[in-house]
């Protein structure tokens, strides 16, 4: 029923008490049923309040919606709303820059997370994103992505062409009390099968990053109504809350598009097209849309919608880690828990972290992270930055990783300027859309010593140099004693994909790789600089006594089985596949493109064999010309002439001892 006209002027009137003078506000009660006020729900000290909020973009309107009039209305509207965290859509850069300020001018406490839909860092373009109340709330394993058939790129997405359409979601901790849950934002394209599609996507996506389980909320502008096929697919996996909460407490009309009309009919479904859907272990307390007007206009050409909610599920426990993380008591890692909380205390790089950077840790078990999610050490989406310390696996293995992110440097360590060593990766899968990615290490500095990886990359968008040990190896790098035990490196679909390697994709600026061996199965790219060992070595750098088995490559340039491009490279004792075609610039030979002779070494040393030889024949070392009567004798031989060398020879010589080599079932392995 409607409500009377006097009931209606005590409502504006609770409401006139509450806001600021200069926006009296009132709820527009004249173009949907209103029926009686809802009951008020069962409120704790624990409830959420969560919200949906598009904020129309500051450039569109005019008049009494032109920005410099709306825009401390709508910082109004969202203090009003009283939010403890909140998604929104449509934050272009004015939006941006203005608005937290605006918000916080009104009493509003937030920290903003935006994410721009027009870049692969996610700083530019039109923005969605989450504003929490930081004294309750912190994110973590934040994500974003494109709606589209190649999710982690800057992409239009199928039948959407006129703008790049984007998610992000989060982790939630309320830190008040020790709950957790699942958060995703988006802004849904207009295109029929682009909002079809993008749905699953979404769906998918929350399953492959929610592998806790934990309580999940969807929020989003999905321009989408109830019926629409994208709707359909939400409610497959999660509740619409309009749905899922009891009547008693839904406030506020069906309709959540005005159109910046207060005469628009919000009484319709086809007005709807703003929701939250939640699923898990939660329990909703109320619904409300929030169709307040402020004088003679709406704060922006959507309604606000927010939930009250309790979340059900525990934040686990910071686990107690042993040790002081010196290096006569470093602290001792055994579990899933205590690699996320070192990496989340690296990362975050607080005033009051527990595990630094430039800590020694080592590794006391193995650690399987099937169905968990791995937080990467020294990673950052914004900056490159880097692990000082010392990680010493103690030959335990780091199993079942399954991540993807956007960031400068990707991998399970982003950045290393430390040592890294004795570390075994294995059945990693590893999706970026980045320029630098590797297995073990996105960029080296530092050094990494007796490591071994077997998994897979996969490059898309800007992705270009790409390593299974390292993606890029600058500088004072130092790759020695690693292996590759198998895997692939899938950049195909990368607009670029140059520099991929099965060691490492680039070195560069004088660093080296030493006595490594890669049993790389596959390397599928449509550019340049392709190798089993390295794809490019440039600028006096060095390949020093490795071998590589590599037959199998999909490229469109310079490729070989042991180094793709030499450009003042300094190759020495280096072997490659004779199975493997060559690169049209240097057939049959190690190097695809030999195209400059390092400082050090004026012509490059190396040599093809079979794989049978490999396993089981004669081998002359190239460089010295001696006979050995077996591979691993060869190897074992160059690595003792690079012993030999002296600073006169060789200045910038690492002082990493290279290791035996020594038989295995197939191929000669490292002790």
């Amino acid at each position: 029923m409607k409500r009377s006209l006097f009931f209606s002027l005590c409502v504006a009137a609770t409401l006139l008490a509450g806001c600021a003078e200069d926006f009296p506000t009132q709820l527009n009660h004249h173009y949907y049923g209103d029926d009686t006020p809802p009951a008020e729900p069962d409120i704790t000290e624990q409830t959420v309040s969560l919200g949906t909020y598009n904020l129309w973009i500051s450039n569109k309107g005019t008049g009494d919606y032109d920005w410099t009039n709306r825009r401390n209305v709508l910082a109004q509207s969202i203090v009003n709303n009283g939010w403890d965290i909140f998604g929104f859509q449509e934050a272009n850069t004015t939006i941006q820059s203005e608005l937290p300020t605006l918000v916080a001018d009104k009493g509003g406490n937030y920290k903003w997370w935006f994410v721009g839909r027009d870049s692969q860092d996610g700083r530019s373009g039109e923005a969605i994103g989450i504003a929490y109340n930081p004294d309750r709330f912190e994110l973590s394993e934040q994500h974003f992505y494109w709606l589209s058939a190649t999710p982690d790129e800057v992409s239009y997405g199928w039948d959407e062409v006129g703008y790049h359409r984007i998610a992000c979601c989060a982790v939630v901790t309320d830190k008040l009390h020790g709950k957790q849950f699942f958060l995703t934002v988006t802004h849904m394209p207009k295109a029929d099968m682009a909002r079809s599609e993008a749905a699953k996507l979404i769906i998918e996506r929350e399953q492959m990053y929610n592998t806790k389980g934990m309580p999940s909320v969807l929020v989003g502008d999905m321009n989408a109504t109830p019926d629409d096929a994208a709707s359909s697919s939400f409610r497959s996996y999660w509740e619409d809350a309009r749905e899922a909460v009891d009547a008693r407490f839904v406030s506020g009309p069906v309709g959540t598009f005005n159109g910046h009309k207060i005469t628009a009919d919000l009484s319709v479904e086809t007005a709807r097209i703003d929701y939250i859907h939640t699923r898990g272990a939660l329990a909703l307390k109320s619904y409300k849309v929030d169709n307040s007007v402020f004088g003679n206009i709406y704060p922006s050409d959507h309604c606000p919608v927010t939930i009250q909610a309790d979340f059900n599920y525990d934040a686990p426990e910071a686990p107690q880690i042993e040790g002081a993380g010196t290096e006569a008591d470093p602290w001792q890692i055994n579990s899933s828990a205590d690699w996320n909380a070192v990496a989340e205390s690296i990362n975050g790089a607080a005033d009051d972290a527990r595990y630094l950077s430039e800590h020694y840790y080592v590794l006391t078990a193995d650690i399987d992270f099937k169905n968990q999610a791995a937080v990467p050490i020294s990673f950052n989406t914004e900056s490159l930055v880097y692990f000082q310390g010392q990680f010493d696996g103690r030959g335990h293995a780091i199993r079942n990783v399954k991540t993807s992110a956007s960031g400068s440097s990707f991998g399970l360590f982003g950045g290393n300027e430390g040592t890294i060593r004795d570390l075994v990766v294995e059945n990693l899968s590893l999706s970026t859309a980045y320029k630098t990615a590797g297995g073990v290490v996105g960029t080296n500095l530092g050094v990494i010593d007796g490591v071994t990886f077997q998994g897979t990359i996969t490059g898309s968008g800007a992705a270009s140099v790409l390593g299974c040990i390292a993606g890029q190896n600058q500088s004072t790098g130092v790759v020695i004693n690693c292996g590759n035990r198998g895997g692939v490196i899938e950049a195909g679909e990368a607009t670029k994909s140059e520099n991929l390697g099965g060691i490492v994709g680039q070195v560069s600026d004088g660093a080296y790789i030493i006595n490594c061996y890669s049993w790389l199965e596959r390397i599928v790219s449509s550019n340049n600089n392709i190798g089993g060992i390295v794809g490019i070595v440039s600028s006096d750098s060095f390949v020093i006594n490795c071998y590589a088995t590599l037959a199998d490559v999909s490229q469109n340039g310079s490729f070989a089985s042991a180094v793709g491009y030499s450009k003042v490279g300094n190759i020495w004792n280096v072997y490659g596949n004779v199975a493997c075609p060559s690169g049209t610039n240097n057939t049959n030979w190690i190097v695809g493109n030999d195209k400059e002779a390092g400082t050090v070494w004026k012509k490059s040393a190396g040599a093809l064999l079979s794989l049978d030889v490999m396993k089981t024949g004669a081998v002359t070392v190239p460089s010295s010309q001696e006979e050995c009567a077996s591979f691993v004798e060869a190897l074992n031989a160059g690595a003792e002439l690079y012993t030999e060398l002296t600073g006169e020879t060789l200045p910038t010589k690492p002082e990493t001892a290279v290791r035996r080599w020594v038989a295995s079932e197939s191929y000669p392995v490292l002790e």
